[in-house]
């Protein structure tokens, strides 16, 4: 395939892996793909919570990327970007290696902006949520060792309101030597209110939950003095877990890019770079100029056949297809102990059979790229 068309994915997010699913099961002619990731296995974000709860182990929450790239007869290239030529349409690795293509798709995600002045070996952040899930495998050893220790999850919208919950859940159920802790360890700090997006009544529900579960919400104009003054004011070591808003990667900013008004790469409604044609980007990484959206996964995940169609499409001149964005979808915030409240627009409902419901939605999520 000298003369293929050579389309480059550049990282493994939910998009991409719908996009080898779909080139896997109908696979294109004259293109050659590649995956450019730095992880061989992709964890999906609707099972971290309930890894960090202690109900899923780290391989029912990760995709093996290896089998997906090889039915999609595309070369696996795992190392971590460091630059993005846009002009020369090349990325600059890690290792030193550089990949060209005919077409780029960023799938990259987002980084969470924890830039404070705190201590590294005090601030998790939880995306990448790659990095987040080997950071929290590795905290746990420094919790169990400390009893004392709390936790404060910084950001209390849904993902900040999911952790303090799950982290919460955890760390009730562990041993320590004097036996099981009954005394609350986690805080949730946030602005004036939990989950300001959602509905009064998903707030009321869920503020209930956080009190009946013991987590305590600290609120405040700025948040990060709450985090480095009021916390260590306590009398406790912290551990400070950002669950706030995201900016994009250094390396992508300085791609060349049309960016947003946030710094993400601006995109029009077929996904398509504003500036670069033959360049999309999809995902956290994204920023849909003609319909903004929050960063959600479920976006990533409804733009993943969008994204896959019109890199057919690019790939053989036809007209590239629209991405609609959706005005509202089911949201499902897990608390902890297989429980969750479910919304969307203004309905909702909680219990343990929505905990089971959002259970059978992520795994089917996490089987159908397995499989």
């Amino acid at each position: 395939m000298r003369n293929a068309m050579h389309i480059v994915l550049l990282g493994g997010g939910h998009a991409h892996l719908e996009v080898l699913r779909r080139f896997g099961r109908r696979p294109q002619p004259g293109v050659r793909l590649s995956l450019i990731t730095k992880g061989a296995h992709a964890p999906y974000s609707g099972m971290l919570p309930g890894f960090v709860a202690g109900h899923y182990s780290a391989d029912e929450i990760h995709v093996p990327l290896a089998p997906l790239t090889q039915r999609a007869n595309c070369a696996l290239v795992v190392a971590e970007a460091t630059r993005l030529d846009a002009e020369r349409r090349s990325i600059l690795l890690s290792d030193g290696r550089e990949i060209a293509g005919d077409v780029i798709s960023i799938n990259t995600g987002a980084v969470t902006d924890c830039s404070t002045g705190t201590s590294a070996e005090r601030c998790v952040a939880a995306k990448p949520i790659d990095d987040f899930a080997q950071d929290w495998t590795r905290l746990m050893d420094v919790i169990e060792a400390d009893p004392t220790l709390r936790i404060a999850v910084i950001g209390a919208g849904a993902a900040g309101v999911e952790l303090a919950l799950s982290i919460q859940h955890r760390l009730m159920q562990m041993p320590f030597a004097g036996g099981r802790i009954a005394e609350s360890r986690v805080s949730l700090v946030g602005g004036d209110d939990i989950l300001p997006s959602f509905p009064a009544k998903v707030r009321q529900r869920v503020a209930r939950l956080l009190r009946g579960r013991g987590v305590t919400f600290l609120s405040g104009p700025d948040i990060e003095v709450i985090a480095t003054r009021g916390l260590s004011g306590a009398g406790f070591q912290h551990v400070l877990v950002w669950a706030t808003g995201v900016r994009p990667a250094d390396w992508l900013t300085r791609s060349g890019l049309a960016l947003d008004h946030a710094g993400f790469v601006a995109v029009d409604r077929h996904l398509q770079s504003k500036s670069h044609e033959g360049i999309f980007c999809a995902g956290d990484a994204a920023g849909l100029v003609d319909g903004p959206q929050p960063k959600a996964g479920v976006i990533a995940v409804r733009q993943g056949p969008v994204l896959g169609e019109n890199l057919r499409r690019y790939a053989s001149g036809r007209q590239l297809q629209s991405f609609a964005p959706p005005k509202i979808w089911l949201s499902l915030i897990s608390t902890g102990n297989r429980y969750a409240v479910a919304s969307r627009g203004k309905w909702s409902v909680e219990g343990r059979w929505t905990w089971y419901w959002k259970d059978w939605i992520d795994r089917r999520f996490v089987r159908k790229y397995k499989q």
